[in-house]
């Protein structure tokens, strides 16, 4: 958390944020950073593949799933510049492990390629409905609940852009992260998602701050209109410490790799 290194500039936002102005209305440009993207990957992506939801047997607290079998290979969830991965090897990811619960190996796995769905996170029994390998997701809280599919880390992986460069090319828009606040339908479709902190692009520039700033789209639209992400130096594993799922309740550790990315007319 570095809570040392960020003190002055959160000290500083909340000052700002005392007499910032709401964030104004329409439809904009906007730069996610990671600490954002890392949520919107999680609700939008991460929830949405796990392959129990999608065949109906584990609805609770996060529903069902837009993503149905004849969308596998068939379907185009972002631009080109978006490739999800599964990834339970991330050196010190919160869903990092050598062996899921039902004793598949740690492994990488593509979700989305270069902007096409092409993977759910699978248990070894829902996996062999699909007659695929199971890619590892079984996962249990404690040794007397049962494992459910769960996430790993869930990375949307970088792209070739400086920060810079990604606000630099927005004429009007705003730059989002940290979030505050969010709601997304049992689909996972229909999302809108608050940030503690909003700033103003213009001319390619950040300026001056906002408060109560929300956003909101439609999932495949949304991530369509990704068009640029920024590169390696910028990306970082993020980790939801208590990610809910089932009845009885578990919670498990789960990890987001991210680094900024731009969305166009949000």
């Amino acid at each position: 958390m570095k809570l040392l290194e960020n003190a002055e500039r959160v000290a500083e936002e909340a000052n700002q944020l005392l007499i910032a102005p709401s964030a104004p209305e329409g439809v904009t440009d906007i730069v996610l950073g990671g600490s954002q993207l890392a949520l919107q990957v999680h609700e939008s992506c991460g929830h949405p593949v796990e392959l129990d939801r999608v065949l109906g047997k584990e609805i609770s607290y996060a529903g069902g799933s837009f993503l149905s079998l004849d969308k596998l290979n068939n379907f185009t969830y972002g631009s080109p510049k978006v490739t999800i991965v599964a990834d339970a090897t991330v050196p010190g990811g919160l869903g990092t492990f050598g062996y899921d619960d039902e004793g598949v190996p740690a492994s990488k796995s593509y979700l989305v390629d270069k902007g096409k769905f092409v993977g759910y996170l699978m248990s070894r029994e829902d996996a062999f409905k699909l007659r695929l390998p199971s890619n590892g997701a079984a996962r249990a809280e404690n040794w007397n609940r049962i494992p459910l599919v769960r996430m790993t880390n869930i990375n949307l992986l970088p792209g070739n852009l400086e920060l810079d460069e990604l606000i630099g090319d927005i004429k009007e828009g705003l730059y989002l992260d940290y979030n505050k606040s969010w709601s997304i339908d049992d689909k996972r479709l229909n999302f809108q998602f608050g940030t503690e902190v909003a700033r103003e692009i213009k001319n390619g520039k950040l300026g001056k701050i906002f408060k109560n700033a929300v956003y909101q789209g439609i999932t495949p639209e949304f991530w369509r209109s990704c068009d640029g992400i920024t590169h390696k130096k910028y990306w970082k594993v993020w980790g939801v410490p208590n990610c809910g799922k089932g009845q009885p309740s578990q919670a498990m550790h789960v990890g987001h790799g991210t680094s900024h990315a731009r969305f166009r007319k949000v």
